[in-house]
Order: structure tokens, then sequence, then C-alpha cells
């Protein structure tokens, strides 16, 4: 009986070990794994893990790098936005004093206009002009235009010479003279003849005549002479008696 019950015993165990690796066979279709493929599959997994985290950093990365390229072409396009605003703001300043400065010039000219109007000044290209009623000698009507904040004219252009020349009737001194040094004709602020570049001279003038009966001869400039040539300039001696021409600047 004992021999029965050992032989039932072995046999069952042998059935139950032949059924355990039938079981692992019939699910999983290998045999049952080793030590070394038990230590691989966590390997694995790390591996696995480490290349998914190591992507999702790239994504990260090229997102943060598209996003910073994005701020940055934003950055660039508004500070281009401000330095176009800012050069049509300076422009425009700049057009705003233009026209404030012209303005105030144009208030000034027409300030300067009602007061000599009323003075007896007369207002051409810029210039205010008193054509005197009394005769004085050269000296004198000197004198006498910067007693009025003014001076001797001083023809400067051709257009100023033809508006001179056309406003008046009779012989006029003008800022003219070569009393310093005989030849060099100077104005009343020292500039010369040839600092202008313009000359009206009648023909052989200036000739310094001394036969008027002025020992110094003539060193002084008119606008016209007595025989009633006046768009043309003449020596003549200072002491002589004649109208004259004062010109000053508008405002003053």
């Amino acid at each position: 009986m004992d021999n029965i019950y050992r032989n039932s015993e072995i046999a069952f165990s042998r059935l139950e070990g032949r059924q355990d690796s039938g079981f692992f066979k019939e699910h999983t279709g290998s045999s049952p794994p080793s030590g070394a493929e038990k230590s691989g599959a966590p390997c694995r997994h790390l591996l696995v893990l480490l290349a998914v985290l190591c992507l999702a950093l790239l994504a990260g990365l090229i997102a943060l790098g598209i996003l910073y390229v994005q701020k940055s072409n934003r950055s660039d396009s508004l500070e281009e936005r401000n330095r176009t605003l800012s050069v049509s703001l300076a422009g425009t300043e700049i057009k705003l004093e233009e026209l404030l400065l012209r303005y105030k010039n144009l208030t000034d000219l027409q300030t300067s206009a009602y007061r000599a109007k009323d003075a007896g000044w007369t207002i051409h290209q810029g210039s205010c002009y008193l054509f005197s009623s009394e005769k004085m000698n050269w000296l004198q009507s000197q004198e006498y235009c910067m007693s009025k904040g003014s001076h001797l004219v001083i023809i400067k252009n051709q257009q100023e010479q033809d508006f001179l020349s056309s406003s008046i009737h009779e012989t006029h001194w003008i800022g003219l003279n070569d009393r310093e040094t005989e030849g060099r004709w100077v104005w009343v602020d020292n500039t010369t003849v040839d600092n202008h570049g313009t000359q009206h001279w009648f023909q052989k003038e200036p000739d310094n005549w001394t036969g008027g009966g002025d020992p110094n001869g003539e060193d002084c400039g008119s606008l016209g002479d007595h025989n009633g040539n006046l768009h043309l300039w003449f020596d003549a001696s200072c002491g002589k008696r004649k109208k004259f021409v004062c010109e000053r600047q508008p405002g003053i």
C-alpha cells in the first residue's frame, strides 16, 4: 500500500510539472524566461522611456526656437515701425517749425508794411526804402538815414537798380564812395562794388572830375545826374546837395 501511495504521488508530481510547462507554452508560445531575459526587459523599457524623453525635449527646444524667432521678427517689425514713426514725426515737426517761421515772417512783414506806409517808407523785395524830399550833401544824407535806423541805399542786384531808377525823377545820393582810397569804391557797409557783382556806371564814370569847384574831386556816388540819366551811376562832389535814398530791413 505504501508503495502504491508513493508511486501515485510521483505520478501526480510529474503530471503537474508537465501541465505547468504546457500552460506556459500555451500562453506565451515560448519556454519560461531565463535570468538574462528577465534582466534585459527593464533596460529596454528604460531606453524607450529615455528616447521618448529626448524626443519630447527636442520638440520643446524646437518650439522655443520658433517662438524666439517669431518674437525677434515681431520685435524687429515694431522697432522698424518706431523708426518710421520717429522719422515721420521729426519731418512733421520740421514742417511745423517752417510754417510757424513763415507765419512769423509774414506777420512781421505786414506789421512793418503798415508802419512803413505810415512813416513814408516803401517796401520792395523785403527791404524798406525812404525817398527823401529834402536835399543834403552826402555826409548829411548818411547821418539822416542813420538817425532813422537805416543807411544810404546799397544796390545789390539789377532788380533793385531797376526799382530805384524807376522811382526817382532826379539824381539821388546812394551809399557809395571812395573817400578813403581813390578808385576803391565801397558801400556804407564797407563791402566793395565787386562784392555784389553789379555795377551801373555811366560811360567813363567814375572820372573824379575836379573842374566842378571841389579840389578833392568827386568821391561820392549818385544814381542819375542833372541831365536826367536816372538809370546809371555817377561820381559827384560829396559837398553837393542832392536828394537821397535810405534803406533798412523790415521791423527796424
